[in-house]
């Protein structure tokens, strides 16, 4: 009985261990011959209106908590629903902390914020418009997206992430909760001047709409090469890719599978795709927006 409690306790624990993030998931490719056809194509957002931008912040979610004793004599089912009832309250905790820290994280990078607020996804899409649908007229073959834009408390960086997923036709033959497809797509800027992040400031709404449009058609050029299955022709052997983010560089494990507009495209060991500007892009002295 103590091996079944001594299980089921490192279940809750693992069960609580990370908090909700909806800017993560995990790859899943259940679409038969793993891709679709150009006719097919079709997406749509998961808000066709709201530009959703957020400061970045640390993902530290440690909290320090008292310990807590259990009363044995309440028998298993008491003890348990005692660990049950510890494990939500640690939970909740955490969301509470990275809730605060996301907000601190908005408020240092508001000048972008309010610009974004009068933005539209679907004024940001250029070409890619003719694919673009409404949700009235999305079914089950409408590849949805859900793109969040990230901000470095120095404005001096945007990215994208998207979530992409496909739903089941044919739902009680998934266990992934009718998904046939779903994956994750990152797009990193080039770094601004200062000249750039100040017009930024100052609410140089065009400059900034410029960027996330740029961030957003790079996204879209990604899935539809992906889901149509270019990507997977591609065997480059894995390496080491060395990308500059908010906590600075850091490697990246995968494949290189594109290049576009200055951009370098790979697919990381979790197949995820991440788009980041290539060396001699960064070395420009002034960041340039691809307008392909």
């Amino acid at each position: 009985m103590r091996f079944f409690l001594m299980i089921f306790m490192i279940t809750l624990v693992g069960c609580g261990s990370t908090p909700y993030q909806d800017d993560y998931t995990k790859h899943v490719n259940l679409i038969a011959d793993g891709y679709i056809n150009d006719t097919n194509f079709r997406f749509t957002f998961e808000d066709l209106s709201r530009v959703d931008l957020r400061g970045l912040y640390s993902l530290n979610d440690t909290i320090k908590s008292p310990n807590m004793l259990y009363q044995g004599d309440a028998g298993l089912v008491g003890v348990i629903a005692q660990i049950s009832a510890r494990i939500a309250m640690v939970h909740s905790q955490r969301d509470d902390k990275l809730a605060k820290e996301q907000e601190k994280a908005n408020e240092q990078i508001q000048p972008l914020r309010k610009i974004a607020d009068e933005l539209s996804l679907t004024d940001m899409v250029g070409d890619y418009h003719a694919y673009l649908v409404n949700a009235e007229e999305a079914d089950r073959k409408t590849i949805n997206i859900k793109p969040i834009f990230f901000s470095n408390s120095d404005m001096t960086n945007v990215s994208i992430k998207s979530i992409v997923w496909l739903s089941s036709s044919d739902r009680h033959k998934s266990r992934r909760y009718g998904i046939k497809y779903r994956n994750l797509i990152q797009v990193y800027s080039q770094t601004f001047t200062e000249s750039q992040t100040k017009n930024l400031i100052d609410g140089n709404g065009e400059f900034l709409s410029q960027v996330l449009s740029s961030l957003l058609r790079m996204t879209l050029y990604v899935v539809k090469n992906e889901l149509m299955g270019k990507y997977s022709e591609i065997k480059n052997p894995d390496q080491n890719f060395l990308i500059k983010d908010n906590s600075g560089v850091k490697v990246v494990r995968g494949s290189a599978v594109d290049n576009r507009c200055g951009y370098r495209i790979i697919q990381d060991i979790h197949s995820w795709f991440i788009a980041y500007p290539e060396a001699e892009a960064l070395s420009q002295n002034k960041a340039t927006i691809p307008s392909c």
